[in-house]
């Protein structure tokens, strides 16, 4: 099933769903953007029965700005006073939270026509009211336009004749804004980022020019913001450098100017080996995947080698150019993290012991390392607190994930809700400090039958007992609910052999193998009786962090994603590139029965080029009808802008619909007194769209009484 991506405004919306579907077409994005009814935002919201409401898959997106919802409203011809920002905030956050969001809801606010206080205020308080509402975010339009640079944010004509309040760039900002908003809920988490010191932390080689004698630039100084900014939001930060360690870890004490210090640097390799070995060395002891590995690195060699060598590794080649390098870190779209869990910002530190078990480890026999660890295993039931966390670790599992379902807070919430449903989360200590919430257990009583719809367990407990002890509470649960059989819900996947391996040992080899994408049925009391053995325990060799990953299939597109997200940081960074990269996909004219006939010189040519600019299709004919290529009444309003801008003519939107071809509406545009009768019908055109607009705001404000 395709996700989709919901898109509801206060103004038209359509120019921002073009952007997305460029965005998904980049990405490879299975969802598919679609516009909800214009106008219709609360009514969105409060219809259980709405497109946004009846969203299951993907991601809802709301735009409007405060100057559409607190318009002058008249009611069967009285007057009534226009709601203040502040009201309109408080009124669109209640019914923001009316409702469990089953997909993510992001709120785009303005940017405004005419911005003041009471508009920026009334923002502030929209934020803070839906701080902690699950599955809500909030992003300010101004700070989507100051971010891609756009200049000319409003096109008064396009919103004159189709409510498109913003000019291309600043459409395409707002788009971009919610593409990586959204890349960055679905894409595999980023665990790690490794990163080259000279001539990327710093312009410079540490070895030859000294502490002293490197120079940190605005771009060093940004790419050093982002990464202390990353470190605090749990992700790993480590160096990967061709160097004496003495000389970088001297920068990195006693430079003043660098942001990016020791403490914000859990790991690093700075030696003379080959960094692809060292990064996957730094993966094993973390015991993570290398494709939750980012890698920054200025020299294209380097990078080359590591695309070649650890292909799953996100490998970006940072550019050396001060001011590109700091537009570059601003937007490398890898460091993007909508929002960040308790356990998210523990993570650093939860790492930093893991560090410290494995030299125990590795300095005594397996069987008392696992007794010396004076393990504490806790099943419980999730707080309120706990919720976001366990839904975060449903989409982020992958190794230990016997059924693969993802889950959205909405479900856990409804799942404590209901008596029959069993939620349980898993929290680990042990001498070195405390994992967090770590696994989760997700089961319904169903016919006589314990059915456990998700056994998830996070790769930095597994190996440890902890799967053993869920396994065994399984047993005990089905016990008292009266249940003789365990079912557990199963899918093979690309990732989640630990998981297969573990329950071959439960259930056997050939059960797992008839289950495959159903259910593996163990009896109660054999689950009950499940215990770990460290003694009989095998360790396989690449599970999980192992330190080489063979290549294969898939990893030709991981690659690509690297160098998709160099390119997008580097090349894709304002508003006005993403535009000329749109414009630059221009699909072939279609095989139309009127067959091809060049426009003629003149008028001719030069409109046939604002149909092609609009329509981005190629060649367009003189004859060739404007519906049968593609186009639509958002595109009108667009060519009629460019006839404005580029030839000064002011053509009636009625005159685009009916002459519909490039012949016919040059011969139109030619005629003598042509300006006079377009004059009239535009003055014709904008009292309708006044009455229109009148009676919009009437039936918004009769639906919200």
């Amino acid at each position: 099933m395709t996700d989709s991506i919901r898109v509801a405004g206060s103004y038209t919306v359509d120019p921002i769903i073009d952007v997305l579907e460029f965005w998904g077409q980049q990405l490879g994005w299975r969802a598919q953007a679609k516009s909800a009814p214009f106008g219709q935002v609360y009514q969105q919201l409060l219809d259980p029965g709405s497109e946004l409401r009846t969203n299951t898959r993907g991601a809802n997106v709301i735009c409007l700005r405060w100057l559409d919802v607190t318009s002058k409203r008249s009611s069967n011809g009285a007057s009534h006073a226009a709601p203040t920002p502040a009201a309109a905030a408080l009124e669109l956050a209640q019914a923001l939270s009316s409702f469990e969001h089953t997909v993510p809801c992001l709120v785009v606010v303005g940017p405004e026509q005419s911005p003041d206080e009471a508009a920026s205020a009334a923002l502030r308080d929209l934020i803070d009211r839906l701080h902690e509402a699950p599955n809500v975010y909030v992003l300010a339009g101004d700070e989507a336009m100051a971010r891609y640079g756009v200049e000319r944010i409003l096109d008064p004509i396009a919103e004159r004749f189709g409510q498109v309040p913003f000019t291309l760039e600043g459409s395409a900002a707002l788009g971009t804004a919610i593409a990586r908003w959204y890349g960055a809920l679905t894409r595999a988490p980023v665990k790690l980022i490794a990163a080259d010191c000279d001539n990327t932390l710093w312009r410079g080689v540490a070895g030859e020019d000294g502490r002293d004698g490197v120079v940190i630039g605005r771009g060093h100084a940004s790419l050093q913001r982002h990464l202390v900014e990353q470190a605090g939001r749990g992700r790993v930060i480590a160096l990967l450098s061709k160097n004496e360690e003495a000389d970088v870890l001297d920068i990195l004490d006693h430079r003043g100017d660098m942001l990016l210090k020791r403490e914000h640097v859990l790991m690093h390799r700075i030696n003379w080996d080959p960094k692809p070995s060292n990064l996957a060395s730094l993966a094993a002891e973390m015991e993570l995947g290398l494709d939750a590995v980012v890698f920054l690195d200025d020299n294209p060699v380097e990078c080359a080698q590591m695309r070649e060598s650890c292909p799953k590794v996100l490998t970006v080649a940072v550019p050396t150019g001060d001011e590109a390098l700091a537009r570059f870190a601003d937007h490398l779209w890898l460091f993007d993290q909508p929002r960040v869990t308790r356990e998210d910002r523990k993570r650093v530190q939860m790492y930093r012991e893991g560090t410290l078990r494995n030299e125990l480890k590795r300095s005594t026999s397996f069987a008392d390392f696992i007794a010396s660890l004076n393990l504490r295993i806790d099943l419980g039931i999730p707080a309120p607190a706990d919720i976001a966390r366990v839904a975060q670790l449903t989409q982020r599992t992958n190794q230990f994930n016997t059924s693969l379902i993802r889950c959205e807070e909405t479900a856990i919430r409804q799942d404590l809700a209901t008596p029959e449903a069993i939620v349980r989360l898993v929290r680990v200590t042990d001498r070195f400090g405390d994992y967090g919430i770590v696994g989760v257990i997700r089961a319904a009583v169903r016919g006589g039958t314990l059915v456990v719809d998700q056994f998830l367990l996070s790769c930095r407990a597994m190996g440890r007992g902890v799967e053993h002890h869920m396994m065994a509470a399984l047993g005990e649960i089905a016990h008292a609910r009266g249940c003789f059989d365990v079912a557990l819900r199963y899918q093979a996947g690309e990732r989640n052999s630990p998981a297969r391996r573990f329950l071959q040992q439960i259930a056997g080899a050939d059960q797992l193998v008839s289950a495959q994408h159903g259910q593996l049925v163990v009896p109660a009391a054999a689950v009950a009786a499940v215990r770990f053995d460290p003694a009989a325990l095998v360790l396989v060799a690449g599970e999980p962090g192992a330190a080489q990953t063979p290549a294969g299939a898939g990893t030709l597109a991981l690659r690509d994603m690297g160098e998709l997200y160099e390119t997008i940081a580097r090349e894709l960074n304002s508003g006005a590139g993403v535009v000329a990269a749109m414009a630059a996909r221009v699909r072939e004219r279609p095989d139309l029965q009127a067959g091809f006939a060049a426009p003629g010189a003149g008028l001719e040519r030069q409109i046939a080029q604002i149909w092609q600019e609009v329509l981005q299709v190629a060649p367009i004919g003189a004859h060739d009808r404007f519906a049968d290529l593609g186009g639509r009444s958002i595109h009108l309003v667009r060519i009629h802008g460019l006839l404005l801008e580029r030839l000064g003519q002011d053509v009636a939107i009625t005159t685009l619909f009916q002459h519909a071809t490039v012949a016919l509406l040059a011969a139109r545009i030619g005629q003598p007194g042509q300006h006079a009768n377009d004059a009239a019908n535009q003055t014709s055109e904008r009292s309708q769209q006044m009455r229109q607009a009148r009676a919009r705001a009437t039936a918004r404000f009769e639906g919200r009484r």
